[in-house]
């Protein structure tokens, strides 16, 4: 699967929220939002991707590695976002 987008989207430097910001942001999200299945959705199709072509293409091996290097970090991302949604979370309760 190849990604085609019709436009790109930044995040602007300098819009960076503080880490309890973050946390709060993520864990006010509930899990049937659709920005919060949206963002799931890019990151599974986006490792997805990553493993097809890491299976296709096995030369250079560098082109592997960096293949499965960016499944391992779509991974971490989104283990990131449940980690931080879940601080959120807490936070809100206390």
């Amino acid at each position: 699967m190849i990604w085609r987008w019709k436009k790109q989207i930044r995040v602007k430097k300098g819009l960076a929220l503080e880490e309890a910001e973050l946390n709060l942001t993520l864990g006010a999200i509930a899990d049937e939002h659709p920005l919060w299945r949206a963002v799931h959705y890019l990151i599974d199709v986006a490792e997805e991707n990553a493993n097809e072509n890491a299976s296709e293409n096995m030369d250079p091996p560098g082109i592997l590695a960096g293949y499965v290097g960016g499944a391992r970090h779509l991974r971490l991302l989104r283990d990131e976002l449940y980690s931080r949604r879940e601080i959120g979370r807490e936070l809100m309760r206390k």
